[in-house]
């Protein structure tokens, strides 16, 4: 206490025992800096009623005023805002998202804040389709989005809250193939491989940068890997190209007996598979060729899997998963040693006679999905020698493709009316459906081919190729505000 506190506490002393001689004592006798002291704990309109009650409050409160300005007086206050960036992390963690939502209207500081990754990491994860954990996923997208923009594309996942839009129409009849990359889309509309670069919304362009020749026929099937893209066809060839130039590498003509109806490509692009109407399935190496400085693919052997061959796919360790027309007792998957090209397992046998696996995709080096002519998809575990999931297509269609983000979201493709279907893995029943705009009104077409990323869906049909956006922006209102600014 210092000596000016202890001078006006004697002067108040003295005053009030001279008041007591002569009459009684109100609060109106008091210093005016205790009386500023006692006004403080008020509410503005108390102290505004006692301004105008008393010239001594008026004063009192001029002076409180003058020495504690008002934005000082609430100093010893804590308040939200005032607290660390970490300890609101703390707190903002307990909050729902919507509750998350309104903190960031609150100001830019709790906007930045509730933005933050730690918030959104363990929802991204779980997001449906755009969570991007699987490697192969993430390099198909555009960018790598935030946890947040995770969360916010899961929902339109969810919901299917999308922007369709129709990117190429042929006048011919075909049956289109798709390979994505993260900027580009590759189509094989007949015995051509077309290149279209992507638009930053996620869009296609609807000019080609690219156009791969050397089928006689139609394209079959063809897969884009490791910087080549490798193609069988109707005319029984396999033809490989350069992804990047456009450089035709090579080209294996009458390899098989039939149509090749299945590629894939391993081992870092080193290893080819094709499968054909032929019921075998080769393996190739890629080798050099030193006489003239070019690739050549070398059978290493032959196998025969006593029926059809309709797919393929192999996995990081080896094994070689083969999609059969499942007649005549042979069971729709075989399983391979690549290296060998023995038989390993086989799996399927307790379905019906027909069930062929026309489209498959492994998820782990032990667990692979597949779809065919019985209207189910099914998740395979060779661990158990069996199916451990299925979803069944509610119309009785024929699945004719799939793709899946590897985690947790499923689309499948049906036989009839361009039918797309949303499946959530971790549930039995699908979430909703969406028709491909197909080239001209009141067609039907099957759904040959589809590619999907984090935030886009791409479906070809017979004549039509088709965009399901969402990212929650429309590809034509973009393109058109461009053309408006170059304007």
């Amino acid at each position: 206490m210092s000596a000016l506190d202890l001078a006006q506490i004697s002067d108040c002393l003295r005053r009030i025992r001279d008041q007591q001689c002569r009459r009684r004592v109100n609060i109106q006798d008091l210093p005016s800096p205790v009386l500023g002291h006692i006004l403080s704990f008020c509410d503005p309109a108390s102290r505004y009623n006692a301004a105008q009650a008393s010239t001594c409050f008026s004063t009192a409160l001029a002076e409180i005023e003058i020495s504690n300005p008002a934005s000082d007086i609430n100093d010893n206050m804590l308040s939200l805002d005032g607290l660390p960036s970490d300890v609101l992390l703390t707190l903002f963690k307990y909050l729902d998202r919507s509750s998350l939502g309104s903190v960031a209207q609150v100001c830019s500081r709790f906007r930045d804040i509730s933005y933050s990754d730690c918030l959104w990491i363990e929802a991204s994860r779980k997001a449906l389709a755009s969570n991007q954990l699987d490697p192969a996923s993430l390099s198909m997208s555009q960018k790598i989005f935030s946890a947040r923009d995770k969360v916010r594309l899961g929902k339109a996942w969810i919901q299917g809250h999308t922007f369709e839009s129709l990117v190429v129409v042929q006048n011919t009849k075909f049956m289109p193939r798709l390979q994505l990359e993260a900027k580009r889309l590759w189509v094989a509309w007949g015995n051509r491989i077309w290149c279209h670069p992507r638009l930053p919304d996620g869009g296609i362009a609807k000019t080609t940068s690219r156009l791969l020749r050397g089928h006689a026929d139609d394209s079959s099937k063809f897969v884009v890997s490791d910087g080549m893209v490798v193609s069988g066809g109707q005319d029984r060839s396999l033809c490989a190209w350069n992804a990047d130039s456009g450089e035709f590498l090579f080209a294996r003509r009458y390899c098989h007996g039939g149509e090749i109806s299945a590629v894939d490509v391993t081992a870092r692009g080193a290893v080819l598979i094709t499968g054909s109407r032929d019921k075998n399935v080769l393996v190739w190496n890629i080798r050099e060729d030193p006489d003239r400085d070019a690739l050549l693919p070398v059978p290493v052997h032959r196998t025969c899997v006593e029926d059809r061959v309709w797919s393929v796919a192999a996995n990081d360790m080896g094994l070689l998963a083969v999609g059969t027309a499942g007649t005549k007792g042979v069971p729709p998957l075989r399983l391979y040693d690549l290296a060998s090209g023995t038989n390993v397992l086989d799996m399927g046998t307790e379905l019906k006679n027909g069930a062929g696996m026309l489209d498959m995709a492994w998820l782990s080096s032990s667990t692979f999905l597949a779809c065919g002519y019985d209207t189910f998809t099914r998740l395979w575990d060779t661990r158990c020698r069996t199916y451990v999931r299925s979803w069944e297509e509610p119309f009785d269609e024929s699945v004719y493709c799939l793709a899946t983000d590897k985690v947790n979201c499923l689309v499948t493709g049906t036989a009839r009316h361009g039918r797309v279907r949303i499946w959530d893995m971790r549930s039995s029943g699908f979430l909703y459906m969406k028709h491909a705009s197909p080239a001209r009104r009141g067609q039907s077409s099957p759904v040959y081919s589809m590619a999907m990323d984090a935030a886009n869906l791409y479906v070809a049909l017979d004549q039509s190729l088709n965009h399901f956006g969402f990212s929650g922006q429309d590809p034509k209102r973009q393109r058109t505000q461009r053309r408006i600014r170059r304007y």
